[in-house]
């Protein structure tokens, strides 16, 4: 047998297979609800596993305003004891007054044996020092009235908190940039299907051209070999594309948090992302969230210094208590109550205070250095964004021009062909030509919507375009 003929048999074998390939139905693509980019951000950031976990963090710290208000709220306690004793502790007033008779008696001049005054002491009560059953019982309320906690932690705490709002801000913004990014891929995908599904169909064309031309013994058999490997060659751009497809579609649900699919690339992203980028005079980087949140830290750490050098302050509360005792004691009265106005004046704690201020001072020109380094980083992104989107637009203007050149130089080659002025090598290469300028096309739209949301990003506002 023939060497072409083993080969052509070979190509017809991988013909077939990836057509049955391309014939199983890829559910895990058509279950996927189609929706616009807006709607993909909206859901990100309403249910997003990841933004929801960035906002569940930024919980906690604002916890801490509220843990800060501790300090003006008042303590109330209450404690009470049973006391089951062997040994009673009684004391008889009686016996006591006898005592002092007999010392002093002779000298006062009254005689201690005295029949009346025996009688008055054995008629004396006893008082209960502790009884075999006692019960104790005490109710504290202590409210502070004066406290450099309370003056100084809740402005602190609201700054940390906000530092930590906007550190949340800053990553739904990188995560919704992520979606845009993943979302615009896809669409880029679909636009490279278009142009390899086209580039199938010119190769199916060519292929039975061809056998029309062999049978009318106009051609040889490599153009036919020659048409069917342009034709594996397009079914094998198609069966990559489908896999870097199916393996982002996951990765779109993981941010988004349920299955979806991009509607179609024709469609693009509307007007969310064509707002035009802000002028630099208006120093548009101030306004990301990641710039904002090292704002606030700093303002939090030049708060903490503030409450340092306060820490000599006095802390003054006041104390209300009541007691229950069931003995009684000298006074006879089981229960009392006692209001307190206690101060404490901080005077020396080993120099702990100082070691803090010392530390929060540090630390400060930390945040400073951090706010410095964050508005520069930003600066440098949004300059890098708004370059990037420039170049982009100049891409996609020479990819559609190269398009149309490329049609038209497709066309010619074909009528020349069939006019017998070109061969197959001409169709080929002209063919090639069309889906290198149509996929560099899809490419470059797709590129030009992901560098606009990079500026939308770098700008702040990616979230608030979409929340509009």
């Amino acid at each position: 047998m023939p060497e072409s003929t083993t080969s052509w048999k070979a190509l017809a074998l991988l013909v077939l297979g990836s057509t049955a390939a391309r014939a199983q139905p890829a559910a895990s693509v058509s279950e996927r609800r189609p929706v616009p980019l807006r709607e993909a951000l909206q859901l990100t950031a309403r249910q997003g596993p990841d933004v929801a976990a960035v906002r569940a963090r930024a919980a906690i710290a604002r916890v801490g305003i509220e843990r800060a208000y501790e300090a003006w709220k008042p303590d109330i306690s209450a404690t009470g004891t049973y006391d089951h004793t062997s040994s009673s502790a009684v004391l008889n007033t009686g016996d006591i007054a006898l005592g002092v008779a007999q010392v002093i008696g002779p000298t006062a001049g009254f005689d201690p044996n005295d029949p009346g005054i025996r009688a008055r002491a054995a008629a004396a009560g006893t008082i209960n020092i502790t009884a075999t059953n006692s019960r104790y019982g005490t109710l504290q309320l202590s409210q502070p009235l004066l406290t450099p906690e309370g003056l100084f932690l809740p402005g602190i705490a609201s700054s940390a908190a906000e530092a930590a709002d906007r550190g949340a801000d800053e990553a739904r913004e990188q995560i919704l940039l992520s979606v845009a990014r993943t979302y615009l891929s896809l669409q880029g995908i679909e636009g490279l299907l278009a142009a390899a599904y086209d580039l199938e169909k010119v190769a199916l064309r060519r292929e039975q051209d061809s056998r029309a031309r062999i049978a009318a013994g106009a051609a040889v058999e490599l153009d036919l070999l020659r048409a069917q490997s342009d034709t594996a060659v397009a079914r094998s751009q198609i069966a990559s594309l489908r896999g870097q497809q199916r393996s982002l579609l996951p990765l779109l649900e993981a941010f988004v948090g349920e299955p979806v699919a991009p509607v179609p690339a024709a469609q693009g992203s509307g007007d969310l992302l064509k707002s035009a980028p802000a002028d630099q005079a208006t120093q548009p980087w101030e306004h990301t969230f990641s710039v904002r949140s090292a704002i606030a830290q700093v303002l939090t750490l030049k708060r903490s210094v503030t409450y340092d050098e306060f820490l000599w302050m006095p802390s003054v509360s006041a104390i209300a208590r009541g007691n229950h005792n069931s003995n009684g004691g000298f006074s006879g009265v089981e229960t009392t109550y006692d209001l307190i106005l206690a101060i404490s004046v901080p005077l020396y704690d080993r120099g702990a205070r100082y070691t803090r201020k010392h530390e929060d001072e540090a630390r400060l020109r930390q945040s400073l250095a951090t706010l410095a380094s964050a508005r520069a980083q930003a600066k440098a992104a949004w300059q890098g964004a708004v370059e990037n989107l420039v170049a982009a637009q100049a891409v996609l203007e020479q990819s559609e021009a190269q398009v149309r050149v490329a049609k038209r130089a497709q066309q010619q080659s074909d009528v020349s062909f069939r006019e017998g002025v070109a061969t197959s090598l001409d169709l080929t290469d002209a063919d090639n030509r069309l889906f290198q300028a149509q996929s560099s096309a899809a490419q470059a739209r797709a590129n030009l919507d992901i560098r606009r949301a990079e500026v939308a990003a770098a700008e702040g506002r990616l979230y608030g375009d979409i929340a509009m």
